[in-house]
């Protein structure tokens, strides 16, 4: 009797240490996955380009308003021409994150923040932050290209807000398939 009550002390003592199972909902393709607070809407559109049709997959949540730290959490994911553009050609990296850079921030007529060269598992990307309509919000972007696919994560958050651990999560939380 004395063996269980210590099993049920012992018990009882643990499970205040358990941490209780969160509700973010993980995302996945044959691509990626990503952990979104709740289940993405996802949609796709075809983009007309310089280039041609380019077909955009986008993956959004937009949590109520006053329930999360964010505005928006969105995955965007887009093929190039293997032709055109590629991880493995160095030369033109440069000028194509410099393009699709200038080309976010001019879509929502923001501001660059912020800018640095990252990587994962070896696939060149870009962190990148703009000012949104003059202070009204901050929109948070990490773009990786993979080969001759494009990942753009964004999330949108009040500035007195960005630093935020929802963000983080959800940035972080993007890993490739091999």
């Amino acid at each position: 009797m004395k063996n269980l009550a210590s099993i049920f002390v012992f018990t009882i003592l643990c499970s205040a240490f358990v941490i209780p199972q969160d509700s973010w909902y993980s995302y996945s393709t044959k691509d990626f996955s990503i952990d979104f607070p709740k289940k993405p809407d996802t949609s796709s559109q075809t983009v007309k380009s310089e280039i041609g049709d380019l077909l955009m997959e986008i993956c959004m949540y937009e949590p109520a308003k006053d329930i999360d730290q964010n505005f928006v959490y969105g995955i965007i994911t887009t093929s190039y021409p293997d032709s055109l553009i590629h991880s493995d050609k160095k030369e033109l990296l440069t000028g194509f994150f410099r393009n699709a850079i200038d080309g976010a921030v001019k879509n929502v007529q923001g501001k660059l923040l912020s800018e640095k060269e990252i990587t994962m598992d070896g696939y060149p990307g870009r962190e990148f932050r703009i000012d949104f309509q003059h202070g009204l919000a901050v929109i948070k972007m990490r773009a990786f290209l993979v080969k001759n696919k494009m990942f753009f994560m964004q999330t949108i958050t009040d500035p007195a807000k960005e630093l935020n651990a929802p963000a983080e999560r959800f940035h972080h939380s993007f890993h490739l398939k091999h």
